[in-house]
């Protein structure tokens, strides 16, 4: 295992991680971070179940082994969905993996019927149908696919009429059902999520599992006693798959900030 001033690993199929990143830059500040964002292949959420797990496993492999990362962050749902026990199995670095907020929307519901916005393989999934049968059964569960929203928001385009224009489209059916909770399912979600909010009203509460995927981080590395011993500001550095000039113009866009962006080949 790697030790206490080791970089945490993070890994997406692209930039919509960024939103649980910057939870845990700000919950942990003297952590450095290694952000793998696999932006060739963005979206993950069209690509068969077996390439997903294939890719995810050798990523992540990697980043422990030519990162050194001494804990991995997997900051995509349909990651989760589909490969996270495969991962899990191989790996010896604790591993921490983002998954819809079902359990804590049951309990902020009021009117019995939430939503989940994802990509289509999260919500054709495994783990989604088991949260829900563990912790909704009481529950209206609408699954909403939304089709091609990562890759805009992928591609800067999270505030323009055209991102908005869609999200009305696949909104207005919740709210004529009387959704009361909507869950983004999605780490590329969280930066349109002002954007759903004021489509939807006020009494549509929207929740997304940054804060405790974090919380869980922290725990983690107390568990093992990883976290880092450094006085200084942690370094952050995005490893892409893609162009890295691309990559910084994105993430400028989502973040209003400059990071670090460097092409690797894994």
């Amino acid at each position: 295992m790697n030790n206490n001033n080791s970089p945490i690993g993070m890994i997406d199929s692209g930039l919509g991680g960024l939103s649980l990143f910057k939870h845990i830059r700000e919950a942990l500040p003297n952590e450095d971070i290694i952000y793998f964002a696999d932006s060739k292949y963005v979206p993950y959420g069209d690509r068969e179940s077996d390439w997903i797990v294939s890719r995810t496993t050798h990523l992540i492999s990697n980043l422990v082994a030519q990162g050194k990362c001494k804990a991995i962050v997997i900051a995509c749902n349909t990651m989760t969905a589909v490969a996270v026990e495969t991962i899990r199995a191989q790996i010896n670095v604790p591993l921490i993996a983002i998954e819809p907020a079902v359990k804590p929307a049951v309990a902020m519901t009021v009117s019995k019927h939430i939503a989940v916005l994802a990509t289509a393989t999260t919500v054709k999934g495994k783990n989604l149908k088991s949260l829900i049968e563990t912790y909704a059964q009481d529950i209206k569960v609408s699954l909403v696919p939304c089709i091609g929203l990562a890759e805009k928001i992928e591609t800067g385009k999270a505030h323009t009429a055209e991102v908005k224009d869609y999200l009305k489209n696949i909104l207005a059916p919740l709210v004529e059902q009387k959704v009361d909770t909507i869950i983004l399912g999605c780490t590329h979600y969280p930066f349109v999520s002002d954007t759903i909010q004021e489509i939807v009203g006020r009494d549509i509460q929207i929740i997304e599992p940054s804060e405790a995927v974090t919380a869980q981080l922290i725990r983690q590395l107390n568990q093992y006693h990883l976290s880092s011993e450094s006085p200084n500001e942690g370094n952050h550095i995005i490893w892409t798959s893609s162009d890295p000039l691309e990559v910084a113009d994105v993430t400028f866009s989502l973040l209003s900030e400059k990071l670090s962006v460097k092409a690797v080949e894994l």
